[in-house]
């Protein structure tokens, strides 16, 4: 496992030394689906390591696809919060962890404007540990939200109360019914679209970067 991990962190460590690091602007990470292959947690990074994801100071869109963030919990900060000053839009795409853990998250990030979120997956086979919620310092969220399968209701509170409301312009729901009253409500003063997706019709699991 440690080979395969340190194989795969190869060409991030590449970058750094070729002095490229901060040129990136995205970061896609994808994890498969067969939970035997996960290698994207926190054992699998050295010191070094983390120096050289720390290295990408200029990432302003961020995918995750699969990943653990119950596992980075509660240090997910040491991991995570160097993209705070420049990310503004993040992607996270069956991400495993608990309603308060993914707001933990998201909160790391106080220049964020887009967020999707599709089919979270509530960490249940183990013992895992919230981290604190961050306050927004300067709240952004005024790009674009889009929900696919998402119900939990308590990580939209959690973002309401730190950010003392939200700013989404657009918004997409697919299979989020129950998440609609609270996200018209607190986006009353600023939305401008609003999509309504059929359960069953394609809906793009891109970032909402990538949407016009």
């Amino acid at each position: 496992m440690r080979d395969k991990t340190h194989e795969k962190l190869k060409p991030v460590s590449e970058l750094d030394g070729l002095g490229l690091a901060p040129l990136v602007k995205e970061i896609r990470v994808t994890e498969p689906y067969d939970t035997t292959g996960h290698w994207f947690e926190p054992q699998a990074f050295s010191r070094h390591d983390l120096r050289h994801f720390s290295a990408f100071t200029n990432v302003q869109a961020l995918t995750l696809q699969g990943v653990d963030i119950s596992s980075f919990m509660p240090d997910i900060d040491r991991y995570f919060g160097y993209l705070s000053p420049t990310l503004r839009s993040i992607a996270l795409v069956e991400p495993r962890c608990t309603p308060r853990q993914l707001s933990s998250f998201l909160s790391l990030f106080s220049n964020l404007d887009d967020i999707y979120i599709s089919s979270p997956v509530r960490e249940t086979t183990k013992i895992v540990h919230d981290s604190e919620l961050v306050l927004f310092s300067s709240p952004k969220l005024r790009g674009r939200l889009k929900l696919f399968d998402f119900t939990w209701v308590e990580t939209l509170t959690d973002l309401i109360t730190l950010c003392g409301g939200l700013r989404f312009r657009d918004m997409d729901l697919c299979k989020a019914a129950s998440c609609a009253p609270i996200m018209l409500e607190a986006c009353v003063g600023t939305l401008e679209t609003l999509r309504f997706h059929m359960a069953g019709k394609e809906f793009d699991v891109a970032s909402p970067a990538d949407s016009s």
